[in-house]
C-alpha cells in the first residue's frame, strides 16, 4: 500500500483506519530511510547520509539570515550543453557563486602531465602541465576550454649546449583557452616549461 494522506477519516471506525494509520506509518519509516539514517538509531536517526538537490530554474532568494545552496544547471564553454553544477548564494540574494564545474582531470601521481585541470569556486578552472623541451612560439591549447584570465611560466633546466643557462620565458597571444611561449633568448638545446593558467 501506498501513503495515503485521506486517513483517518472523521467517520472511519478504528478498526478500519488502524491498519490505514499503520500502513502509512510504514510508508513514511521506508521513505525517511532513503537518503537519511533511519528512524530507531539513536544516535543518527533523522540525520542525512546523501543529499540530492533538484535543478532550479532560477537562483533563489535569501535573506538577511540565510544563505542557499542549490543545483542548477549552466551551459558549458563554449558549447550550449547544460550540465548540473552546484550553487552558493549568499544572504540578501547576493550574487550567487558557483562551487563545482562539469569535470576534473589530473594525471596519477607523482607525474606530471602536459595538461591537467582542476575547479576553483568561481567558477574558475585551474590549469597546470609541463611541456618539455617546447620551441619559441609554441602554442598551448588547455581544455576544457574556457576563457583564460592569467597564465605564468616557469623555466627549469634550460641548457645551452652542455651549460645550465637562466633564461625566461613569457606566455604571449592569451586569447580564449590558448597562450604562445616565448622565450627571453633562445631556445637552447633543453627546457622544461611549467605553466599555471586559470580560466573562467
Amino acid at each position: 500500500m501506498s501513503y495515503n494522506s485521506a486517513i483517518p477519516q472523521a467517520a472511519s471506525k478504528r478498526v478500519i483506519s488502524q491498519k490505514q494509520i499503520a500502513a502509512n506509518f510504514t510508508e513514511i519509516f521506508a521513505a525517511f530511510a532513503k537518503n537519511h539514517s533511519p528512524l530507531g538509531n539513536t544516535d543518527l536517526q533523522g540525520k542525512h547520509n546523501i543529499l540530492i538537490l533538484r535543478i532550479q530554474a532560477l537562483d533563489p532568494a535569501t535573506t538577511s539570515t540565510q544563505n542557499a545552496i542549490y543545483n542548477k544547471s549552466v551551459a558549458t564553454f563554449p558549447s550550449a550543453t547544460l550540465i548540473p553544477n552546484l550553487f552558493f548564494r549568499p544572504n540578501n540574494s547576493q550574487t550567487p557563486i558557483q562551487m563545482t564545474y562539469p569535470s576534473i582531470g589530473t594525471s596519477s601521481a607523482p607525474t606530471y602531465a602536459a595538461n591537467q585541470y582542476s575547479f576553483l569556486a568561481g567558477p574558475f578552472v585551474v590549469y597546470t602541465g609541463v611541456l618539455i623541451n617546447p620551441a619559441d612560439g609554441t602554442v598551448v591549447n588547455v581544455l576544457p576550454a574556457t576563457r583564460l584570465r592569467y597564465v605564468g611560466l616557469g623555466v627549469q633546466n634550460f641548457e645551452t649546449g652542455s651549460a645550465i643557462v637562466s633564461t625566461h620565458a613569457i606566455p604571449t597571444a592569451i586569447a580564449a583557452n590558448s597562450f604562445t611561449i616565448r622565450f627571453q633568448t633562445s631556445p637552447g638545446s633543453k627546457r622544461n616549461i611549467y605553466y599555471l593558467a586559470i580560466g573562467n
